[in-house]
C-alpha cells in the first residue's frame, strides 16, 4: 500500500522507534532506508533484523536529500510514496493515513508536523496544545508555496512531473518538488487530523541566512523549470 522513504546516516539510536512506528505497526507498509555510509552499527542492525517489509539501500558515502529520495522512490514497490525522515514518528495509527489516501480525486496528501518530545508522541493532551506547521486547513505557507515536509504522493506523479531535483539542498528540495507538482496540476489535500512528530530536537544551526536561502531557492527553482518545462513560473 505505502512505501515510506527516508535516508539515514549514523543515527542507530533513532531506528528502533522508526521501525516500531512504521513496519512493526502495520503490515501494509514498506520502509526504504537509504544509508549514506553509517559506521555506528545501523547497517548491521537492519541486516540482522531481516524484516520482510524493510528495504536497505547502501550508498556507501554521504549523499544528498534529492539523491537518496530518488533512489528510494525508484526502488519502492507500492503505488503510494511517503516522504519521511528517520527522526519523525506518526502520532496517529497508520490506518488513519490509509483511509485518507483512498480518495481517488487527490494526488498528494500533506501532513502537519512539529517538533515534539518523544514522551509526548502518543499523549493526546500534549499534542492538542501544539501549533502544527501548515495545519488548520492551510495548504500554503506565507510565501504562497505548497511545501510538503511530510506526506504522501501517488507514485505515478514522479513519472509525470519528474523526481527530486538534485540541484537543491536539503532545506528546499522537498518544497521545490511539492510546489512544482502543485503548479503543474497535482491535486493536494492538507490532512489536518494526521500529525507528524519530529523527535530529534530543533536544529540549532542553519547553513545560510533566510534571505540567502530564499534567493538560492528561487534561482534553483527557475533553472529547473527553464530546463525541464521551458518556462519560468513566477512564485505565487
Amino acid at each position: 500500500m505505502i512505501s515510506i522513504v527516508t535516508g539515514t546516516l549514523n543515527r542507530k539510536w533513532l531506528l528502533p522507534k522508526l521501525l516500531e512506528n512504521t513496519v512493526q505497526s502495520n503490515e501494509l507498509l514498506e520502509l526504504i532506508l537509504v544509508d549514506g555510509g553509517s559506521t555506528d552499527g545501523s547497517i548491521e542492525m537492519i541486516k540482522d533484523l531481516n524484516h520482510p517489509q524493510v528495504k536497505l539501500i547502501e550508498v556507501g558515502e554521504r549523499s544528498t536529500y534529492p539523491h537518496f529520495m530518488n533512489l528510494g522512490i525508484r526502488n519502492a514497490k507500492h503505488d503510494f510514496i511517503c516522504q519521511w525522515n528517520d527522526d519523525v514518528l506518526l502520532t496517529n495509527d497508520w490506518n488513519d493515513v490509509i483511509n485518507e489516501i483512498s480518495d481517488s480525486s487527490i494526488d498528494a496528501w500533506l501532513f502537519p508536523w512539529q517538533y515534539v518530545d518523544l514522551a509526548d508522541v502518543k499523549n493526546e493532551l500534549a499534542l492538542k496544545d501544539i501549533k502544527w506547521n501548515l495545519g488548520d486547513e492551510k495548504l500554503r505557507n506565507p510565501s504562497g508555496e505548497i511545501v510538503m515536509n511530510y506526506g504522501i504522493y501517488r507514485k505515478d506523479l514522479f513519472k509525470k512531473f519528474g523526481m527530486f531535483d538534485k540541484n537543491f539542498m536539503f532545506y528546499y528540495a522537498d518544497g521545490e518538488l511539492s510546489h512544482r507538482f502543485f503548479e503543474l496540476g497535482a491535486r493536494f489535500k492538507a490532512c489536518n487530523s494526521i500529525k507528524v512528530a519530529s523527535v530529534s530536537g530543533v536544529p540549532k544551526l542553519m547553513p545560510q541566512p533566510p534571505q540567502q536561502q530564499w534567493d538560492y531557492y528561487v534561482l534553483c527553482r527557475n533553472n529547473h523549470l527553464m530546463k525541464r518545462f521551458q518556462s519560468n513560473l513566477e512564485l505565487l
